[in-house]
């Protein structure tokens, strides 16, 4: 079993490691994209803000974590990690432009709805798109 172990944890190193670097490079880029600046926001105790983050990183690492189950390679998985926030992107583009317009100021204001109702929808579509990655 010890040997079994040691010669999977490179592994797991390999993929945890790039997973996460993929996760900060997500967060980063998406908090870029929004016109609001969801850390800064959280820093400042904004409610709407964390659960908007949180929900949308939720939607991101639930299709990362099939992904990761069912790569062939860590570059298999960067792509379809990339597929990921690709699609969280587009669902806030999708709310902030079509649906609600005045979102991202609500979340900058604190409104705790629009950060769920964000959240929320990243989280469900997040859910949809795991579900289309397994092969």
């Amino acid at each position: 079993m010890l040997h079994y172990f040691t010669q999977t944890l490179p592994h797991f190193l390999a993929y945890f490691g790039s997973a996460v670097a993929l996760a900060a490079a997500f967060l980063a880029l998406y908090s870029f994209c929004t016109p609001h600046r969801e850390f800064a926001l959280i820093r400042d105790g904004n409610s709407a803000a964390a659960t908007q983050l949180t929900g949308t990183f939720l939607g991101f690492a639930v299709p990362m974590a099939i992904v990761i189950g069912h790569s062939v390679s860590i570059p298999d998985m960067l792509l379809w990690g990339a597929v990921a926030a690709l699609v969280q992107l587009a669902v806030f583009v999708i709310v902030a432009r079509f649906l609600f317009k005045a979102i991202s100021q609500r979340i900058a204001e604190g409104c705790t709805a629009s950060g769920i109702f964000v959240g929320g929808m990243g989280l469900g579509v997040g859910v949809l798109q795991a579900a289309c990655m397994v092969p």
